[in-house]
């Protein structure tokens, strides 16, 4: 107590300095408007800077659930698509060919010559070896392995690899393949000379195969030569972005087995 007593003793010019000083402070702010908008002003700033930084942390990191519903919306949005498109007007029944699982890209060596993805569904949620996974702007692969929570896609981005495509505009058919360097380009192999390729063509799925739906944009045609009156070293830019897949779509073709048990049938025919 006498420590206390002998600090304000020794110390009572400065103190009350600063106690006239605020007394000033609050005399100033309750006789002048002007000065206490500005002190409001300023805390509103202050306040303001601090909701906005507090607001876009909030954002970030609800980011993930955001994109999780806006693949579920697409999800339902690229099924009652499909069935609007097979719609039978004789009978008045939707036959839906090609249906769409949501999923999310949670393995992606992109760098790798003999890239495998692996994705966040399963046997659970229907999803089977042998479909197709495709994004709105590219074709990312084939399902391999499934277990009951997760499943193994062969990518695009794989030197196994093989997927049907064809030109957009003249309807030459060829095969995509990856010659494991680099992620942002594709080769296109067996076109015919008859294509008349240019710089810029649209590369798209070719719907010969029985995974993926015709007609998905896959690239453009960079470069390409022509040795002995056929194309060769096609090289083409892909549109998406294959080492930032995260939202894809696991394609279930509804008449796979009907076409494969009528093709097999045929073959020992």
């Amino acid at each position: 107590m006498f420590q206390l007593f002998n600090f304000f003793l020794n110390n009572k010019t400065g103190l009350l300095f600063i106690f006239l000083e605020v007394m000033a402070f609050v005399f100033v702010l309750n006789s002048h408007s002007y000065h206490q908008s500005k002190i409001l002003n300023s805390a509103n700033i202050v306040s303001g800077a601090i909701l906005k930084k507090s607001n876009a942390i909030n954002d970030y990191f609800s980011l993930k659930n955001k994109n999780k519903t806006l693949a579920i919306e697409n999800e339902q949005l690229k099924n009652k698509l499909e069935q609007l498109a097979n719609k039978n007007t004789a009978v008045n029944k939707p036959l839906v060919q090609y249906g769409h699982i949501a999923a999310t890209v949670i393995s992606n060596p992109y760098t790798k010559k003999n890239n495998v993805l692996t994705l966040d569904k399963g046997s659970l949620d229907s999803v089977q070896p042998n479909m197709g996974v495709v994004l709105s702007n590219g074709i990312v692969g084939i399902i391999l392995n499934v277990s009951k929570h997760y499943a193994t896609v062969l990518s695009l981005l794989n030197s196994q690899s093989k997927i049907n495509a064809k030109m957009k505009n003249s309807h030459h058919y060829g095969s995509l393949y990856w010659n494991g360097q680099d992620y942002t380009k594709v080769n296109l192999e067996d076109l015919p000379i008859q294509a008349n390729i240019k710089i810029g063509d649209t590369i798209i799925s070719g719907g010969k195969s029985i995974l993926f739906p015709e007609g998905i944009p896959i690239g453009s045609i960079s470069k390409f030569h022509i040795d002995n009156k056929s194309y060769s070293e096609v090289s083409v830019d892909l549109f998406a972005d294959y080492s930032a897949l995260h939202n894809v779509y696991v394609v279930k073709n509804q008449r796979k087995k009907e076409q494969l048990e009528l093709e097999q049938k045929s073959i020992h025919e």
